[in-house]
């Protein structure tokens, strides 16, 4: 099991398809941490975390994971610098730092261009570049508050060009509608959003607006995995 992919995967989703609505980030919105649950065939094995600080435009980011199972330990964090840009309704990655150990150990940065359509990549010291042909590529930190601000507007279908440490991967959401969904901070109303175009897994998302429309639940299905996630604790104006 590739730790960053997996937490790649189970800590964000998309870019959206369409900027025509106004944007909705508001100014002076508080800085607030989300924490998650994490379990594998119904067994938990650890915690991961998504804290936010804002200063106007800009966000920092830091993502953290800290995973057991039998008698390993695995985990990493990235932290990443965002812009907002209130004209085109986008987040921006600029920068991100990310390490992790364990199943494998990475240790690495990315540094974005101006537009987001090229990045630098050092990743265990080699230095590599990437480019997107004229679309927007994004870091997985910028792929939570991007679907948070499109459900806010009403957006239904979502794609997004991730930078991971080898590629930039090319990803489609889609929202299946409003469901209650229970959790361990109470039973809320939640939209589902389904990963589509990839016949080998499923990876369902439940974002909540009584929690910013931020993700309070999530599934992955993939040969042997089988990993569910729940937020278990929220603050806010940290």
């Amino acid at each position: 099991m590739n730790t960053i992919r997996f937490f790649m995967f189970i800590s964000g989703l998309l870019l959206s398809l369409s900027h025509a609505h106004a944007a909705t980030v508001e100014k002076g919105k508080p800085n607030q941490r989300f924490t998650y649950e994490v379990s594998y065939l119904g067994m938990s094995i650890g915690e991961m975390t998504q804290a936010y600080q804002w200063q106007g435009s800009k966000v920092s980011v830091d993502s953290a994971a800290d995973f057991s199972f039998m008698l390993f330990s695995f985990g990493g964090n990235q932290q990443s610098e965002l812009d907002w840009d209130e004209d085109k309704g986008l987040f921006y990655s600029r920068y991100f730092q990310r390490e992790s150990e364990g199943f494998s150990t990475v240790k690495m940065t990315a540094t974005f261009d101006q537009l987001g359509q090229s990045t630098e990549i050092v990743n265990n010291g080699e230095t590599s570049t990437f480019t997107s042909d004229g679309n927007q590529i994004v870091d997985f930190n910028a792929i939570n508050l991007q679907i948070s601000e499109g459900l806010k507007r009403g957006q239904t279908l979502f794609e997004f060009y991730m930078q991971t440490s080898t590629k930039v991967s090319h990803y489609f959401f889609e929202v299946k509608g409003k469901e209650m969904v229970k959790t361990p901070l109470g039973e809320v109303e939640a939209y589902r959003v389904e990963q589509i175009r990839k016949s080998d897994r499923t990876f369902v998302t439940w974002f909540a607006p009584k929690f910013d429309h931020q993700m309070v639940k999530f599934e992955y299905q993939r040969r042997v995995l089988d990993i569910e996630g729940e937020l278990i604790d929220y603050r806010n104006d940290i």
